[in-house]
């Protein structure tokens, strides 16, 4: 194979690698929960450490250096990911394969998935029969690996620590609900409170929250609580065997993209008005109401 084509693979495995590890680094934290989801609790804490691989191995690809050796490293780690998800999805029903962060909308279907796997192990296969095994680099090259590097671990660090104190975030908006883009998806009583929640059935911090958000009715949070579910109806049954939740839950498509890209994320409405946007896992009910009380939208 010519060494244009070899070329062309080596950039698209590498972009591929590098762009699978760096919106994992967005959230780390959600891509060690992804680990604990498949059974691999005891080593989620890999989850930085297999970050950083895949960002280095991208980089390394990318500017061609030891192309030939790191491709056969890519496609044993490419297999191995292939067969822990085909795992998940056959004895545990995870089909969130966690590949690229909680982008929902690149990690797609299990058929997409292990089309895209089966791709880049060819391209990888290529690189590792026809590429070159030398060290081709430049000082230039070498800084800007150094340095992506460096600023991904920082970010990998950051994202991780902060989710493991799973922290909320809320904003006080004030938004009448006609004048919002969520009217397009609930109408709600001028008279009643209510908590929407957009979630994912695949989002870890959307499931850790699902305990607390069933609290939120009965401790007068809310008069009512709604759910906005990223998914479709076969997602929906195996979400209720698991949580029985207790509270309306409408499924949409990517049309919930519009509402929402960031999972989960939470709406308190009173008076036909946004009042507060939730980010992040949801706290307890009390820790809520005392919130929202503190900011005065409670009560």
């Amino acid at each position: 194979m010519g060494n244009k084509k070899i070329e062309i693979c080596s950039l698209i495995t590498g972009l591929v690698f590098i762009l699978s590890g760096g919106l994992k680094a967005f959230d780390a934290s959600s891509f060690d929960q992804v680990i604990a989801t498949y059974g691999f609790e005891p080593v989620r804490f890999l989850s930085p450490v297999i970050i950083l691989l895949e960002i280095t191995l991208g980089l390394l690809l990318l500017f061609r250096i030891y192309e030939k050796a790191l491709a056969i490293a890519g496609a044993v780690m490419v297999s191995i990911f292939t067969l822990v998800y085909l795992y998940g999805w056959v004895c545990l029903d995870v089909q969130d394969c966690g590949c690229f962060g909680q982008v929902s909308i690149l990690n797609s279907s299990p058929t997409i998935v292990l089309i895209r796997n089966g791709v880049l192990l060819f391209l990888l296969g290529m690189i590792g029969k026809n590429g070159d095994n030398r060290l081709d680099s430049n000082l230039w090259v070498s800084l800007i690996i150094f340095v992506f590097i460096g600023l991904s671990a920082f970010v990998t660090g950051y994202t991780y620590n902060e989710g493991q104190e799973s922290r909320f975030s809320g904003d006080l908006v004030r938004v009448p609900l006609h004048d919002s883009r969520l009217s397009r998806f609930v109408e709600c009583s001028v008279d009643s409170t209510y908590v929407i929640f957009a979630f994912s059935y695949t989002c870890p911090h959307c499931l850790n929250s699902i305990a607390n958000l069933k609290e939120y009715e009965a401790f007068g949070v809310a008069d009512r609580v709604m759910g906005l579910a990223l998914g479709d109806s076969s997602q929906y049954q195996s979400f209720v065997e698991a949580f029985n939740p207790g509270f309306t839950i409408r499924n949409h498509s990517e049309e919930l993209f519009q509402l929402t890209d960031s999972y989960p994320k939470a709406y308190y409405i009173k008076n036909d008005t946004i009042l507060v946007e939730l980010s992040g896992e949801l706290p307890c009910a009390l820790v809520l109401k005392r919130y929202l009380e503190q900011i005065g939208a409670g009560g």
